[in-house]
This record gives C-alpha cells, structure tokens and sequence, in this order.
C-alpha cells in the first residue's frame, strides 16, 4: 500500500509537469494551414484580431509579449510557411519583428499587411523633443534631471551612458535584478495606467522628465498627457520607418483583410 501510495503520487507529480509546456505553446502555437492567417504578434491589436479571427488564425508572440525591439525567433519562418498568408501586428517600436514580417512574407511568396497604429502627435501645451535613438535621447537629457523612463527592461544597455542623471525606470514584471546605472531604482508597476496615477507617481518620486518612445495607442499616453498637466518635458524617440509594404491603423481594416484571404464571409 505505501509504494502503491507513492508510485500514485509520482503519477500526479509527472501528470502535473505534462500539463506545464504553457510557455511552449505560447510561444510555440500550432503551425498554421492553407487556410489560415498567420499572425506575427507582439501587440494588443494582434491579440484582438487572432480573437475575432477565431480558428482561422494562429498566432505567434515573441518570447515576451509585448517588450520592445525584441524579435521574434528565426523559426517564424518555418512556422508560417504553409499559412494563407501573413499579418505582421507587433509592438510597432519593435523594427526588428517589423523587419522580419516583411522579409518572410517576400521570401515565401505570401500575401501579407502589416497593422501600425497611429503615432501620437503632440498637441499646442505638449513639450516634446525628439530624437532617434535612446542614446540621442540620453544625450540631451540634462544633468541632475529625474527622468521616468519606460523603454523596456531590453534597453537597458542602450542606457549606458546614463551616468549624469536620476533613472527611474518603469518596469512591468517584478524581477530582482541590480540596477545597472548609476543613479536611479526600478518602479514596477503593471497597466492599466491613468493620467491621475501617473501625475501621482511622477509627483511621489519628483519626476521632471519622461522618456519613452512613440508607440501610439491609448495605453501608454496617460504618462505622456500627465507630464503635459505637469509641464515637464517628454524625450520621445520616434519611430523608424516602415519596412515597406501595406499597411492599415485599426483591427477592423486587418480582420477584414485576413477574412478576404482565406474566403470568409466579410
């Protein structure tokens, strides 16, 4: 009865970690058919449209959904060969997954449309200043300043030089790793955000600048409306241009378009 007892439990034990491959299959979706829709993601939009396309669609997220400027693995590739064709809808900061959208599509000979939502623009009471890359960005920050930064744990090197100023970067997922810069601390925090929490927080920790990218959509813009109430400067790093291709703003224009491609009803 006690090895019978225990050789239960080793049973439950292994039937447990058969059913934990959860980053596998988030990462590793099945493969898509003929007559699906291959979604390269990384973005709410690409959650949204694999929703409504249902079992038409399979969708494929980079390692971290929704982290920018990190890609999604080389084996896309091989992943969406054999779909109908390809909707390229990650984080619309995250060229590198742009890049390789287009690139795959080209080379297999698939139809594809990429989903870019609109870029935030700045209004009359906005002080915004611009630049291409974090290290521009960096560069013109000026010494002394406080600055909320909300670029994503994967730019933290870009951030080297980030030696004469206050760091306080905003994180989504809590993590113990050291801070590497100079000056500053990690804030964790997760969404939804609103203009009178980000007024709050950039108050509590006497924020005097923001730096983020321009990554369009209403999730982000809170901080950016709450440094307009504050009169604080936003360091905004614009985005690159498109890989080329075509390319729609919203969810409804790219669900139509993939209904079209594997011969649904629209």
């Amino acid at each position: 009865m006690v090895w019978a007892s225990r050789l239960e439990g080793l049973w439950r034990f292994a039937s447990r970690l058969g059913k934990r491959p959860l980053m596998k299959d988030l990462n590793r979706p099945e493969r898509p058919t003929a007559g699906q829709v291959a979604i390269l993601g990384g973005s709410g939009e690409a959650r949204e449209i694999a929703r409504r396309l249902a079992g038409h669609a399979r969708l494929w997220r980079p390692s971290r959904d929704r982290v920018t400027g990190e890609a999604p693995s080389t084996e896309f590739e091989s992943w969406a060969l054999d779909a109908a064709c390809i909707l390229i809808a990650p984080h619309p900061c995250d060229t590198a997954s742009l890049a390789l959208g287009n690139r795959v599509a080209k080379r297999v000979g698939l139809p594809s449309l990429t989903v870019m939502r609109p870029a935030w623009r700045a209004g009359r009471h906005d002080r915004w200043v611009f630049a291409r890359t974090v290290s521009d960005a960096v560069t013109q920050i000026p010494s002394g300043a406080r600055v909320l930064v909300t670029l994503g744990r994967s730019v933290m090197p870009e951030m080297s030089a980030f030696r004469h100023a206050h760091a306080f970067v905003r994180q989504l997922n809590r993590h113990d790793q050291a801070f590497p810069l100079r000056y500053g601390r990690y804030l964790f925090d997760a969404p939804p955000f609103t203009v009178a929490s980000e007024v709050a927080l950039m108050r509590k920790y006497r924020i005097d600048a923001v730096l983020t990218r321009n990554a369009g959509g209403p999730g982000g813009w809170p901080k950016v409306a709450a440094a307009r109430v504050l009169g604080i400067p936003v360091y905004m790093i614009n985005r690159e241009a498109s890989a080329g291709g075509r390319t729609v703003q919203t969810v409804n224009e790219a669900v139509e378009w993939g209904r079209a491609q594997v011969w649904l009803d629209v």
